[in-house]
């Protein structure tokens, strides 16, 4: 294979591979950098041989300062002001105090159980202070550790990157380049000052075009990375490796200015972030010389050890000192601190320009660091889990509730969540009429754009946990869903839709869609408010057979709510909340096996057609003499009412309950003379012989729907059982 196809195939297959492992580590929930390290030494030459980093030549750091500039700009926006107010004394020490120590301490390891020089002692203890994004970001996304603690090892494993990278690169000034320790102090205070000025200007600017939407909403995305790249590039220019503190600062700089756009921004910088790391730690990893790491024999174990378990510890002691952290949270900060690319990236670089200086310890700094980074990953990552647990330092399940809509539907389902779970739920709501209703029946509301996610206080929001949108727009339901999915997960996002479940996968969004089969969430609260409906918690005497002719809403066991057909059956009754009709109307009666599209030009055929259908539905009620009846009296008499619409109908005293059957037909039934007149649609109505009020009510409404043109027209021009469903959910504000 010639060197072009080598580094075409090094590429490709690093990057197809890298991905691919990602994927397969959220399978099997491990550490995706374990199976990064591991598939790059297979990959490489010391297995398979399938990509070669070597081939790249210099144009491999130039590829590894590029990921790790995309990895560091992602970090910096992810970086949230509220994050760092939790513990900012913590924070500053492990930056200043923290790096000492590690630095200091590491390298006196080296230099007393190896007896390395203190020079290069020093330079390999820098290169372990990081403990950056590319590991830290995923192992706190995998386990759900206190709100404090995430914050403090999110920030110090992204700003840490750029002050261990000044760190190193002057340690190894200092032992490569002539000059004196002042000299070298002097371009290590240039770097900061050009890396921050870059930094904050290059991210104003930025902020100002997104603001101002002068960048096509299009183009954003890739704008924003093409910035970050030539913020890094220019920094690199005026001095050598200011670009890495220069990306950081500019995605700080953004994120906490928070432009329209930085939902989208982040999405797509964090996909490309997977990907950096995917390619940048496949490259490390086949680069590696596997024998290096049996050379320096059983005392480099102990510097190993001596890093996880005495400097990092003391590190932490020292800097959470008078903190209100307890022992067990400072315990889990002690032993998680994985490093990762940076700190890997770095050691091949110096390692390399050393090597080309026949320094005879450029074997060590690479091999040593590597060790660290193997190390620190995989008992770290592994464990982190199991150890958040041991130390209870876990998040405890967020109960509270965000609710959407404070109208008096919402207010029952929060009154019902509180009782059983005691959650804290907050309304939400643009309505000022609801919203003091709400408060003065004692319920938390907020008045407001539920859209805005900034829009609750630091106290109540670290309590939500789950949100329920309840607006009659299903679109709006289901935005409201993608605005909140950046701060409450995912799968504890429902909203009402008028679509059935099924649709709702077929289309995809964000948020579980409930109670297609019940109306718009206002009309809901309407019928509550006239007592034709009843939302409430069944009672201990109530069987789940009494219950059945009502809608489960909500059931909870064991303290969790599940939703419609997620009901379990060995509930209590009275952890059950359900939806039921009161007195009855039409929309009560519509079922889905009981809604036909059918194609027939005879009247009678139809008829016919129809009254099997459901006879196989209520076998037990409908028999041959009724519908022998009913028919030859229709075909006779057809009960025929205004705009297409027939209503054949009868008492049945075997009934207990109505049943009413619809049809749309796909063209027009023209009736013979005398009767005359055409069908679109038919309504099949049976009713108790013992409540003849109730089947003049029901044949009431259906003459109500047959006055109106237009909404026989909309019938008509449905395409589904759902459509046809929400048409009747509307009827009241749809015919006059």
């Amino acid at each position: 294979m010639d060197i072009t196809h080598l580094r075409l195939g090094t590429l490709v297959i690093s990057v197809f591979v890298g991905v691919w492992l990602f994927i397969v580590s959220r399978y099997i929930r491990i550490p995706a950098i374990v199976l990064l390290l591991v598939g790059g030494v297979v990959l490489g030459p010391e297995g398979l041989s399938l990509i070669d980093p070597k081939s790249l030549g210099q144009s491999l750091r130039l590829i590894i300062s590029l990921c790790v500039a995309i990895i560091l700009f992602e970090g910096g926006l992810s970086l949230k002001p509220e994050g760092f107010k939790k513990a900012p004394k913590v924070i500053w020490k492990l930056l200043t105090i923290g790096v000492g120590i590690t630095w200091l301490g590491t390298a006196a390891l080296i230099h007393f159980l190896l007896n390395f020089p203190i020079p290069i002692a020093l330079l390999c203890g820098s290169l372990v202070i990081v403990t950056g994004p590319t590991v830290i970001a995923p192992l706190l996304n995998r386990i759900s550790v206190k709100e404090k603690l995430y914050h403090i090892l999110h920030w110090e494993g992204v700003l840490i990157d750029p002050i261990g990278v000044f760190i190193a690169i002057l340690c190894f000034e200092w032992l490569s380049i002539e000059g004196s320790f002042i000299t070298h102090i002097g371009h290590l205070s240039y770097r900061l000052i050009v890396g921050i000025v870059i930094g904050v200007v290059g991210g104003l600017i930025l902020t100002f075009l997104l603001r101002k939407k002068i960048i096509p909403e299009q183009q954003v995305n890739i704008l924003v990375f093409a910035t970050a790249l030539f913020l890094f590039g220019i920094s690199d220019t005026v001095v050598h490796e200011a670009g890495i503190l220069t990306v950081v600062i500019a995605g700080l700089v953004i994120g906490w200015t928070s432009p329209p756009q930085l939902k989208h921004i982040k999405k797509f910088k964090s996909e490309l972030t997977e990907i950096s790391i995917a390619l940048v730690f496949i490259l490390l990893a086949a680069n590696l010389e596997l024998h290096q790491f049996s050379q320096f024999g059983w005392k480099v174990l102990l510097v190993i050890c001596g890093v996880l378990f005495i400097v990092r510890p003391l590190s932490i002691m020292v800097c959470t000192k008078g903190s209100q952290l307890r022992l067990n949270e400072k315990l889990f900060l002690s032993w998680i601190a994985p490093r990762g690319v940076v700190a890997g990236s770095m050691a091949s670089l110096f390692g390399l320009r050393l090597s080309i200086q026949g320094d005879p310890n450029a074997v060590f700094l690479e091999t040593f660091t590597f060790s660290i980074i193997a190390t620190t990953i995989i008992f770290q990552g592994l464990t982190a889990g199991k150890v958040a647990r041991w130390l209870n330092v876990e998040e405890p399940e967020k109960k509270g509730w965000l609710i959407i809509g404070a109208h008096l539907f919402s207010r029952k389902i929060a009154s019902f969540i509180m009782k059983t779970t005691n959650g804290v739920c907050v309304l939400i709501d643009t309505n000022e009429d609801a919203v003091k209703e709400a408060q003065n029946e004692g319920f938390i509301v907020i008045q407001g754009n539920a859209l805005s996610t900034d829009i609750l206080p630091l106290e109540q929001m670290s309590s939500m946990g789950n949100l329920l949108a309840l607006t009659d727009n299903r679109d709006l339901n289901q935005l409201i869903c993608e605005k909140w999915s950046e701060i409450i997960n995912r799968h504890h996002l429902f909203r009402w839709s008028s679509r059935s479940a099924q649709d709702e996968k077929e289309i995809g969004g964000m948020g579980k869609p409930l109670w297609s089969t019940i109306p718009k969430p206002s009309q809901v609260a309407y019928e509550l408010k006239n007592m034709n409906i009843n939302c409430r918690q069944l009672n201990d005497n109530e069987s789940f057979a009494q219950s059945s002719k009502n809608e489960r809403l909500i059931s909870v066991s064991k303290g969790t709510l599940y939703f419609s057909e997620e009901i379990p059956d060995d509930v209590k009754p009275n952890d059950v909340f359900v939806f039921e009709q009161l007195s009855l109307n039409l929309l009560g009666l519509i079922k889905r096996n009981q809604i036909f599209f059918l194609d027939y030009e005879d009247y009678e055929k139809l008829l016919s057609t129809l009254l099997n259908e459901i006879e196989q539905i209520y076998p037990d009620i409908i028999n041959d003499t009724l519908k022998a009846e009913l028919l030859e009296r229709e075909v006779k008499f057809p009960s025929i009412l205004a705009n297409r619409i027939a209503v054949p109908h009868t008492r049945c005293s075997s009934l207990t309950e109505s049943i009413c059957a619809i049809v749309q037909l796909k063209r027009e039934i023209h009736l013979k003379p005398p009767n005359g007149g055409t069908i679109r649609i038919l309504f099949l109505l049976f009713t108790p012989e013992d409540k003849p009020e109730q089947h003049l009510k029901l044949l009431a409404e259906i003459a109500k729907i047959a006055s109106s043109p237009s909404f026989v027209d909309s019938l008509i021009n449905v395409n589904s059982i759902d459509e046809l469903i929400q048409k009747f959910k509307g009827i009241d504000a749809k015919i006059e």
